[in-house]
């Protein structure tokens, strides 16, 4: 408990002592009152009833801390010099009234003047009020807003106020309830906020400008997401500080989002309008801007880690599946791919050449085989050894020429249909031959021997000379050779044109060559 020092106390005690002392011997005088003195409540009482005595009287002012519960608790206040009386109209009379009175309203009053016993307070019993109008103090506040409105303070384009805060900033008085209230509320719901504190008056004729320095440093400083300004309740004189011209514009000026929280939920303030948002009470406020709970932050977090971490994990698939799906075409169009491609081709196409040329080789053997055992059959045994040793003489000729030309089939497989006709011109030969000699051996067998053998001879010699003229190989031994196109087609002048790759095969090879010049011969000539 306080404990409070003053010298007048210790010089009224030792008077009172020594006064004591004097009238000891008085004992009568101690314990009771002197004569013609009185109680407080009779004091009371007859000033009370005094003042009843007095009046009826009419005066007139502006209301201000206007209170309206059963009864009607106002000031009534000069406009001259600040003067306030207070004032109560009963229900009885209230109900009467055809307005409802406010703050500011210039109003004149009739009544009487009361003391109440109770507290000893001084109070003006209204029995009727007439408006008289608005009082200077609210003519000079609308002026103002209607100044401030028209130069677009008020209706400018609002910031938004950010969902999530970081740091709050508090621009009140450091000793109000209003910061109190804040601070706890945001504490509460999102200790997570960090709040600081500009300390400024809220109230008299410094508070504008202490307000203005606060907001200002506020912005400077650049460490807040959004600021609240504002105070607790009051007397709309209290909260006159909060219509300042200049702080109005600096609110509305603030690069910063921010909140004004003036009085309790029924009081407004020009700053309310050139806020971005108005709250009825500085409580409000701090709700506001601790919207989003720490539970709610938590779970927040939680619920973007989630997202982020499966829009990883989905990103992550998407590249690696890409990834794949691109070795896999680099792969498939890699020149490595490219030549084992054409690799197992190549051996493809060995390999068919290969089996063609085993085939053909075998075809011949079977054929010459064939010829053998048909030659065989002829007599008599000596022609049969004389032209069995022609015949082979031609057949070694004729299985070089046959080997040399399969030496040659492994680079020109598409010639194999003109060696198969080259076959069947022989078959066809051979057969031919074959008769003539079944038909000569039977005119050696019915004529003369000597004569006959010498004309078969001749006749012999003469087939296998034409035969070995109609062997296209051996044409290319004279000299000779044939050109094919592209198709391996026999060409003449008709079916070429300059540009195009013919081939030439002459006896020991073949030669690739462009066609520069045609020259087609005259037909007369």
């Amino acid at each position: 408990m306080p404990q409070f020092y003053d010298e007048s106390l210790l010089d009224s005690d030792e008077q009172r002592s020594s006064s004591t002392n004097n009238s000891l011997s008085d004992s009568s005088m101690e314990g009771r009152p002197s004569d013609g003195s009185w109680s407080v409540s009779e004091f009371l009482h007859q000033t009370d009833s005094f003042f009843k005595t007095l009046g009826p009287f009419v005066i007139y002012g502006e209301i201000s801390e206007i209170k309206n519960y059963n009864h009607i608790y106002f000031k009534l206040k000069d406009s001259s010099d600040g003067s306030t009386l207070d004032c109560v109209m009963w229900q009885s009379y209230s109900h009467r009234l055809n307005f409802v009175p406010k703050s500011g309203d210039k109003v004149e009053l009739s009544g009487n003047i009361s003391l109440f016993t109770k507290n000893g307070q001084f109070k003006f019993i209204a029995h009727s009020m007439r408006k008289l109008g608005i009082g200077s103090i609210m003519e000079r506040l609308n002026e103002l807003k209607r100044k401030l409105d028209a130069q677009g303070y008020f209706s400018r384009e609002k910031k938004q106020i950010p969902q999530f805060v970081n740091t709050v900033g508090i621009v009140t008085s450091a000793d109000g309830r209003a910061a109190g209230d804040i601070i706890k509320t945001i504490e509460h719901r999102n200790p997570l906020i960090n709040i600081i504190l500009y300390p400024s008056l809220v109230q008299g004729a410094n508070a504008p400008q202490s307000l203005i320095s606060a907001l200002n440093l506020a912005i400077e400083h650049n460490k807040c997401d959004v600021i609240i300004i504002g105070r607790g309740g009051g007397s709309f004189e209290d909260l006159l500080a909060f219509f300042d011209e200049d702080l109005v514009k600096a609110v509305a000026e603030c690069p910063i989002p921010i909140i004004s929280a003036v009085g309790h939920e029924a009081d407004y303030a020009f700053t309310d309008f050139a806020a971005d948002m108005r709250a009825a009470t500085p409580t409000r406020a701090a709700e506001f801007v601790s919207s989003v709970l720490r539970s709610d932050l938590y779970y927040s977090v939680e619920q973007y880690v989630k997202k982020l971490t499966d829009a990883i994990y989905r990103i992550y698939d998407y590249e690696s599946m890409n990834l794949d799906h691109l070795c896999s075409r680099l792969k498939n169009s890699s020149p490595g791919m490219y030549v084992e491609n054409i690799s197992k081709q190549v051996d493809l196409l060995v390999n068919r050449m290969d089996r063609a040329s085993s085939d053909l080789v075998t075809d011949f053997e079977r054929r010459l085989n064939s010829l053998k055992g048909r030659i065989s059959v002829f007599e008599p045994s000596y022609y049969i050894e004389q032209e069995s040793s022609k015949v082979k003489n031609c057949l070694v000729r004729m299985n070089s020429a046959l080997d040399r030309e399969f030496s040659q089939a492994r680079d020109r497989l598409n010639f194999d249909h003109r060696v198969l006709s080259l076959n069947s011109l022989i078959d066809k030969k051979v057969s031919t031959l074959s008769d003539r000699l079944n038909s000569l051996v039977n005119k050696v067998i019915q004529s003369d021997t000597d004569e006959r053998l010498n004309t078969l001879n001749q006749t012999y010699i003469r087939t296998v000379t034409k035969l070995t003229s109609l062997n296209p190989l051996y044409i290319l031994n004279r000299g000779y050779s044939v050109t094919f196109d592209e198709n391996n087609h026999v060409v003449n002048t008709d079916s070429l044109k300059k540009g195009d790759v013919i081939t030439t095969m002459l006896c020991d090879g073949r030669v690739k060559s462009e066609v520069i010049e045609i020259q087609k011969n005259d037909k007369d000539s």
